[in-house]
C-alpha cells in the first residue's frame, strides 16, 4: 500500500526538533506526515533549558508566554566551581535567562500546537526503508506501507535510521563517563536558580522546576565507568550526590533516575538531494550548558520556511542550500562550546585544576566576559552570513523593540511573525509584494532598528537599509525581496 502526497514533507521523529518542524511546515501550508516509533508521548526527560533565543523563537509564533508560564526562569547557569556562573540578566532579550523545563513538557506543548495547526503524529510508525530520486522520496513502514513526499526531514536522534540510511557518517566520540540524571526533591537548597558544584570527586548540576521538584545531574568519578544499562537506584543518587559534596542535601521522592552516556558529534553534510539532517540526528554533544534541545529547535526553525518555499514553488533555486551552510557552522559552534566546559570541567591534572580556577574565579566573572558568556550559551550571539557589503544587522537576530503602527497603536515586533511569513517593516513600504512577505507601514520604528527591515520568517533579518530617500530605499527593498522571496 503506497499513500502519495508530491507537495508533502515527511518527518521522521517526534521529539521538540520535529515537532517544531512540523508546526512550521503546516503554518506555511505545507502538508505535512510525522512519523514515530514510539508508541505515544514521552514521559521521561533528559533535556531540561530552554535558552533566550529559543524563547524568542517560539514568541515569533505567539508561544513565548505559554512556555514561560509552563517552565520556571532561572538567572544563570552554574558553569564549574561552585559559584561560578554565567547571569543572563545583561541579555538584550525580551526573555533575559534560562527556562527550566522538562523535555516531555517541551514535546506536550509542541505538540498542542502542531495539534493546533492541523498535524497529526503517527505514533507507533517505524520506518525500515527509505529511497529516493529527482521527484520524490519513499519512506516504508515496518507494517508496509510507503509514504511518499517531496522531501524528508530525519529528526531522529542520535541513531538516526535516516542518517544510517543515507551512508552520511556520524565522526566523533563518546565522551568519558556515564552521568546519572534524576528527577527528585531536595530539601537542602534554595529552588530559586540553577546551582552546580565542582569537586575533585565529581559534579553535581542542580535545575529547578516549577512544581518544586529539580532535576540532577550527577558525574560522579567513582561510578563513571558503571555501564548505561545499570539501573540507577534512589540510594545511589543519594549516595553520589554525598560523595561529590561531602554533605546531605536532602535529596527524596526520586520519581525517575536514568544513567546515560554522551557523545559528541557531528554528520559532515545535512543534505543529501530530497533528504535533510536535523537536530540529534544532524549533531550531539555533551550536556555542558544545556545546549542540545536548543540547537535542534533552531535548526527547525531555520529549515521549516526553506522547505515550505520549495513546496510551495517560490523558493531561490540556493534557498534550501542555506540550510547547511547556516546551520552546519553553528552545529559546530555549539559542539567546541560544550566541550570546551566539559573539558574544563573533568580536567584532573594540577594545570588543568589552576587553569579552572584561574577561569572561574578571575575571568568569567568579569563584566565584558559575562556578557559574552550569556549571548554565546543563550543563543543570541549567533549570526548567519551576510554579504560583503551588507547592512551590520543582515544575518543577525532581530533585536527586540516596539514598532509604531500606522494606525499609532504600538507593538512588539516579535508580535508580526505569527503567520510564518517575511516581514518588510518600512515607514512607506513599496506596494506589489509577493504574499508571503507581509508589509508592515510604521510611522517610525526604535531608534534601534534601521529605517527599513526585512526579516525572515525565523526572525534573522535578511536586508536592512539606512537610507533616508524614500524612492532609493524602495528600490533596495524590491531587490531584497525578489532576491529572498521571488518576484510573486
Amino acid at each position: 500500500m503506497a499513500s502519495a502526497g508530491p507537495g508533502r514533507v515527511i518527518v521522521i521523529g517526534a521529539g521538540p526538533t520535529g515537532l517544531a518542524l512540523a508546526s512550521e511546515l503546516a503554518l506555511a501550508g505545507i502538508e505535512c506526515v510525522l512519523l514515530e516509533q514510539r508508541a505515544g508521548p514521552r514521559d521521561e526527560s533528559r533535556a531540561s533549558c530552554v535558552h533566550a533565543r529559543c524563547m524568542e523563537m517560539l514568541d515569533l509564533r505567539g508561544l513565548g508566554g505559554t512556555f514561560a508560564r509552563a517552565g520556571l526562569p532561572m538567572p544563570s547557569l552554574p558553569v564549574g566551581l561552585k559559584g561560578a556562573a554565567i547571569g543572563f540578566g545583561r541579555l538584550d532579550s525580551d526573555f533575559p535567562y534560562m527556562l527550566d523545563i522538562r523535555q516531555n513538557e517541551v514535546e506536550a506543548l509542541l505538540a498542542a500546537h502542531a495539534g493546533r495547526l492541523g498535524v497529526p503524529i503517527g505514533w507507533s510508525r517505524r520506518a525500515v526503508g527509505l529511497e529516493q530520486d529527482d521527484g520524490e522520496v519513499r519512506v516504508t513502514l515496518g507494517d508496509g506501507e510507503v509514504v511518499r513526499g517531496a522531501y524528508l526531514v530525519g529528526c531522529d536522534g542520535i541513531r538516526s535510521f535516516v542518517r544510517q540510511s543515507l551512508g552520511i557518517p556520524f565522526p566523533g566520540a563518546e565522551n568519558p563517563g556515564s552521568v546519572i540524571l534524576a528527577d527528585l526533591t531536595l530539601d537542602g537548597l534554595p529552588m530559586d536558580n540553577a546551582y552546580g558544584e565542582l569537586t575533585r570527586r565529581g559534579l553535581l548540576l542542580v535545575y529547578p522546576m516549577r512544581d518544586g521538584t529539580c532535576k540532577a545531574v550527577l558525574y560522579d568519578y567513582a561510578r563513571a565507568e558503571v555501564p548505561v544499562t545499570e539501573p540507577v537506584s534512589s540510594a545511589e543518587v543519594t549516595a553520589s550526590m554525598a560523595r561529590i559534596t561531602g554533605r546531605d542535601l536532602g535529596p527524596r521522592d526520586v520519581s525517575r533516575s536514568d544513567r546515560y552516556r554522551s557523545h559528541s558529534r557531528q554528520a559532515p553534510r545535512y543534505r543529501a538531494d530530497r533528504v535533510f539532517l536535523a537536530g540529534d540526528a544532524a549533531h550531539t554533544h555533551s550536556p555542558a550548558g544545556a545546549q542540545g534541545l536548543n540547537a535542534g529547535m533552531q535548526d527547525a526553525f531555520n529549515l521549516g520556511w526553506k522547505l515550505g518555499a520549495a513546496v510551495k514553488g517560490w523558493a531561490p533555486p540556493w534557498l534550501l542550500d542555506t540550510y547547511h551552510a547556516e546551520r552546519h557552522p553553528a552545529g559546530a559552534a555549539v559542539l567546541e562550546l560544550a566541550g570546551r566546559q566539559f573539558r574544563r570541567n573533568n580536567a584532573q591534572t594540577a594545570r588543568g585544576r589552576a587553569g579552572r580556577w584561574l577561569w572561574s574565579r578571575a575571568v568569567a566573572p568579569l563584566p565584558g566576559v559575562q556578557s559574552r558568556l550569556a549571548a554565546s550559551y543563550s543563543g543570541t550571539a549567533l549570526r548567519y552570513p551576510a554579504g560583503p557589503r551588507a547592512h551590520p544587522l543582515a544575518g543577525a537576530r532581530l533585536p527586540p523593540a516596539q514598532v509604531a503602527m500606522a494606525d499609532g497603536t504600538r507593538v512588539r515586533v516579535y508580535e508580526l511573525f505569527h503567520d510564518g511569513r517575511f516581514v518588510l517593516l518600512d515607514s512607506d513600504c513599496p506596494g506589489d509584494l509577493p504574499r508571503q512577505v507581509r508589509a508592515v507601514s510604521s510611522n517610525g520604528c526604535s531608534p534601534r532598528l534601521p529605517a527599513a527591515m526585512l526579516v525572515r520568517p525565523d526572525g534573522y533579518v535578511a536586508w536592512a537599509s539606512d537610507e533616508r530617500d524614500l524612492v532609493l530605499r524602495g528600490q533596495e527593498a524590491c531587490r531584497a525581496v525578489a532576491h529572498w522571496c521571488g518576484p510573486g
